[in-house]
């Protein structure tokens, strides 16, 4: 059943075996404001119910429409209406499909505090339908008339049941159940309301996800996700559905980093995999943004960080995630007092090297794996490449090759040019195992952070970080040693 265009929950708990456990919640979080006492501000305008119950599944054909039903939410985060095992009010007699009388409890009181205004009917013939209240009126004798927004398909009357529908989500993507018998199976089932949505589902509005993953050159490539169903373009962007979500989403006030998780199916298009069998070498930058289906185009950014690490749970891969703030928990050697620099090269804060100058594009020759592990190149690009024909230029710099799965880095420790084969032979730190002959790479120059280096290949003396007034000796020790003679052991 459809009910705004959102599936109505229609399974059966069974509510006289375990009986609803139901809990009312309102957010509060802390706002620190300067050094003084921290006050508690509410985030959500409503409290937030949260049911949990359990569920019979009593044969393999219903087993198979809830993992239906499930499944076609697409992750936690898309809604859908849940008849609550509360009773909206007593049902005397209907005057149309749109008006009926109740008996009364003060509905025409409390009606319309909440969100929480549709109610679920089922009638005495076992048919149902939905409807929202639009408004109560108390009689002054004992009764009270609802109108409804929209009209039922028939006219309730005492043998129609009625129910609260809460608009909910699924509490976590983690499914639970237990096998009772053959073909017989116990679920879990854990939602949250979502107070807020519901002018949102009234109004055929579907909120849409969108998952935005880069890394930077010379990878170079972006991924686009949503977990909605069907394909979506977004600001000129086409985001692919893809089994994807997320969760533990914060926000803080007190610049703390608050981790978030990401969930997202084994694929080969799925960046996560970077990250296995071994750690991704480089940074995979990740945004998450909400859009409305009605206007894809108007986006506002969830998150915005980078994956720190991914599990593979077989079923499922999970990242955790960080924001910018977790920078901040990085923990940077101090600087080190000497005569040689402690900047970072091509670091703009620092180094301001631009790293473009000192990088160019190799065709790769040969590779070759025997200790020292070497690789023998040609330039992809001549003009320019004459620099990197001096002996060393490329010690202490870099080596990248291959994208997402095959990409591998290395560290240049020698360069030296073949001019009768024109060709560069760069000194590796470690073999490569996924590059071969016949692809390309990207070699970028090194600097070994002393002041001559600095002044004649990079002419970038003003940021220069090293003291090279230093002495080698530390002068009032001189003295010291000036006469080794013994002083009888002194």
């Amino acid at each position: 059943m459809i009910y705004l265009a959102r599936p109505v929950f229609l399974f059966k708990p069974n509510w006289a075996l375990s009986p609803p456990a139901r809990s009312i919640k309102f957010e509060l979080r802390p706002e620190d404001i300067g050094f003084g006492v921290e006050y508690f501000t509410p985030i959500p305008a409503w409290t937030v119910n949260t049911w949990e119950a359990d569920l019979t599944l009593p044969d393999a054909a219903t087993i198979a429409s809830f993992d239906a039903f499930t499944a076609a939410l697409v992750g936690p985060l898309n809604g859908f209406w849940l008849p609550i095992p509360v009773a909206a009010g007593q049902i005397l007699a209907g005057a149309d499909t749109a008006h009926f009388t109740i008996a009364a409890e003060q509905l025409s009181t409390f009606w319309n505090d909440r969100p929480d205004q549709h109610l679920f009917f089922t009638f005495g013939d076992g048919s149902q339908a939905a409807a929202k209240i639009s408004g109560v009126v108390n009689n002054g004798d004992g009764t009270e008339t609802v109108t409804l927004t929209t009209a039922l398909p028939q006219i309730p009357d005492a043998n129609t049941k009625t129910q609260k529908l809460h608009y909910v989500r699924l509490a976590t993507d983690k499914e639970e159940g237990e096998f009772i018998a053959e073909t017989i199976q116990n679920r879990k089932l854990a939602v949250v309301e979502l107070p807020l949505e519901y002018a949102a589902a009234q109004q055929g509005l579907q909120p849409l996800y969108l998952f935005h993953f880069w890394a930077n050159a010379p990878i170079g490539i972006d991924w686009y996700f949503t977990s909605f169903a069907a394909p979506v373009v977004s600001q000129g962007k086409l985001y692919n559905n893809f089994p994807i979500s997320f969760a533990n989403l914060a926000d803080t006030c007190d610049g703390t980093c608050t981790p978030m998780k990401i969930t997202a199916k084994p694929d080969a298009n799925n960046p996560l995999g970077l990250f296995l069998p071994q750690p991704f070498s480089g940074i995979l930058f990740a945004e998450i943004m909400v859009a409305d289906y009605s206007n894809p185009d108007v986006q506002t950014k969830l998150f915005s960080g980078r994956v720190i690490k991914v599990e593979d749970q077989g079923s499922k891969l999970v990242a955790d995630c960080e924001n910018r703030f977790g920078l901040l928990k990085r923990k940077l050697p101090r600087l080190v007092k000497g005569q040689t620099c402690n900047n970072i090269l091509y670091d703009q804060a620092t180094c301001k090297v631009g790293r473009a100058f000192f990088e160019t594009t190799v065709n790769i020759v040969t590779v070759n794996a025997v200790w020292p592990p070497t690789v023998v190149c040609t330039f992809a690009i001549a003009p320019g490449a004459d620099k990197f024909k001096a002996a060393n230029f490329l010690a202490n710099g870099l080596f990248e090759a291959g994208v997402k799965q095959s990409y591998e880095a290395r560290s240049i420790i020698a360069s030296s040019w073949n001019a009768g084969a024109g060709q560069i032979t760069l000194t590796l730190n470690m073999p490569l195992k996924l590059t071969q002959a016949g692809s390309q790479a990207q070699i970028v120059a090194g600097c070994d952070h002393t002041p001559t280096t600095c002044i004649n290949k990079f002419n970038n003396y003003v940021n220069f970080s090293g003291f090279i007034a230093i002495p080698v000796r530390n002068p009032t020790l001189k003295a010291v040693n000036a006469n080794p003679t013994s002083q009888g052991g002194k």
